[in-house]
This record gives structure tokens, sequence and C-alpha cells, in this order.
């Protein structure tokens, strides 16, 4: 099925007129998250024009036909272009308070995300998927305060070497834009099919991939000097250094996986639906991991 990659209304298999055609008339109402989505990707002056269709369709038209470099050229454009994300842009000069804003609406994210790859398994019974799918999730589900290997484990060692106590991340509620962004996620995961989750999850692994730069990367996730930074605490480093070098091997591998049962299955065109809806959501996450370190800069 095409399906919006805004509100996932579905549609005949192809049928980019209908698509497009929904996606003028929800402009035409000024529905905020329609346009918005329109202005970041396909802009144009009036999307009643016929050129919109055949703008669309260069929009998801796979030109390589790689489905793995058309999500990881999408991916770059939308967080590491010549005008970065914001976010990204932090990262490179980071504050104290960025790292602490990051940590905490984090934490949600990665409960997310473990959520979410968790159906992945139960749903489908592809082994490949499987194993890679548990290979993720497993460090940050069954561990110790000892383990080194697991992301979540590091993140709240950092969260010790920022001042932040565990318990009051536990008790803590993240920020609205970073609720909205996980409901996408959770609706994903628990409507859809399994490889749209992982089009919508793995994917996020991206931002530590150090192969971004073959597909037109500015920047790194943060600067390399941030490790030479002497007031940097070694929790914060420690934790740095593990998300860029553990997921690479993960992000590349679940892109290959993507794009073979996307083939197999006949799901392109719902994978990039759903990836795109992903990308939204992370945008705003991130927004959110912005105005939690505000927050704690006016402390």
């Amino acid at each position: 099925m095409t399906k919006c990659p805004v509100c996932s209304q579905t549609f005949q298999k192809g049928d980019y007129q209908a698509l497009a055609k929904h996606l003028a008339q929800a402009s035409e109402k000024n529905d905020p998250f329609h346009v918005a989505w329109l202005q970041d990707y396909v802009p144009m002056p009036n999307y009643a024009s016929p050129d919109f269709l055949n703008h669309l369709r260069d929009f998801f038209k796979i030109s390589d036909g790689s489905l793995k470099s058309w999500i990881a050229t999408k991916f770059t454009r939308k967080f590491y272009s010549e005008k970065p994300h914001p976010f990204i842009e932090a990262m490179q000069k980071p504050k104290k308070s960025i790292f602490m804003g990051y940590g905490v609406e984090y934490y949600f994210f990665l409960r997310q995300k473990i959520k979410a790859l968790a159906y992945v398994i139960a749903k489908t019974d592809k082994d490949d998927v499987q194993k890679l799918e548990a290979k993720i999730i497993t460090p940050n589900i069954v561990y110790d305060m000892k383990d080194g290997n697991s992301e979540i484990v590091l993140l709240f060692k950092m969260y010790e070497g920022l001042g932040i106590t565990r318990d009051s991340v536990l008790a803590s509620m993240p920020l609205p834009p970073t609720i909205y962004s996980l409901k996408v996620w959770n609706s994903i995961a628990e409507s859809d099919h399994w490889l749209e989750t992982m089009a919508a999850l793995n994917t996020m692994d991206l931002f530590y991939c150090s192969q971004l730069k073959d597909f037109g990367a500015k920047l790194p996730y943060f600067s390399p000097t941030v490790l030479d930074n002497e007031w940097i605490p070694d929790s914060v480093k420690h934790y740095l250094k593990f998300i860029t070098d553990s997921p690479n091997e993960f992000s590349m591998e679940s892109l290959d996986l993507i794009e073979k049962y996307a083939k197999e299955l006949n799901l392109i065109e719902e994978v990039q639906s759903s990836f795109m809806r992903s990308l939204d959501a992370m945008d705003r996450h991130l927004q959110a991991r912005l105005t939690r370190s505000k927050q704690y800069e006016s402390k």
C-alpha cells in the first residue's frame, strides 16, 4: 500500500495521485502536520499544481534501486545537511546542560525503542531479524550496574556524573514533544508490519554511524574534541564512546535486512512511509532534548 507519511492513511499500491490529492487537500485545510511535512520535504508555492504529483513521485523514487541508500540519504539530509539539526549543532560544542537534557529525554526514547524491537521479535519468523533485534535489546533488559556493554547502564552512570539521580529520572515525565513521538513509535510497533517498526526504530541508530559521511553528512554526532574536554565527566565520555562504537555495526546491518525483506515482502512503500513518520517523530524528540537542556540551564 501507498501510505501517507504523516497520518498513515492508505491508498492502493503505487497510487501517488491519490496521495498527492490527499496531501493537497490537507494543505488547503491548513492541517499543521501535513503542511509542515510538505514544507520540509516537497516545498512548493501551490500544491494544487499538476507538478506536485511529479515532485512527490520524485521524492519517493529509489533512483539507484537501493532502499538502503534512499533511507540513509533522507536521514542525512534531515539531520546532517549543510543546515544541521539544532541538536546536532549543539553537540559540537556542548554545555553541561545539553548532556543533562539529552540524557533525561533520551531515556524515554530508549525504553520505547526496546519495547518496539520486542514487538519485531514477537511478530516476525525471520531468524536473522530476531537475532539482530535480540542482540540490540538484551543488554538493556538483562543487566547489572557493572555491565559495560549495556547502553542503559552507561546512561545511568552518565546521570551520576552530571549530578542527576537515577531515581529523579525514573520519576520524571517526558516533555510533550517526546510524548507525541513516543505515541507515533508505539503506534507503528503495535499496529503496523514488523518491518515498518524496524524502518522506524532501527534506522535511528544511524545517528552514530560513521558511514553517513558517504551520504553527505557534514558533521559527526558530536565533535571528537568533546572527548578531550577536561570539564566533561568520564561517565559522559564513556557513554559517547559506547554509542558511537557499538551501534555502528547494527545500523547498516539493520538497513541491509530492511531492504532485503522490503523487496521480498513487497513492502517498500510501507517502509518508506513509516521511516518518514519516524524522522518527524525524532525531530520533535530532539527539540525536546534542547528544551529540557534549557530548563537545566535556568536552574
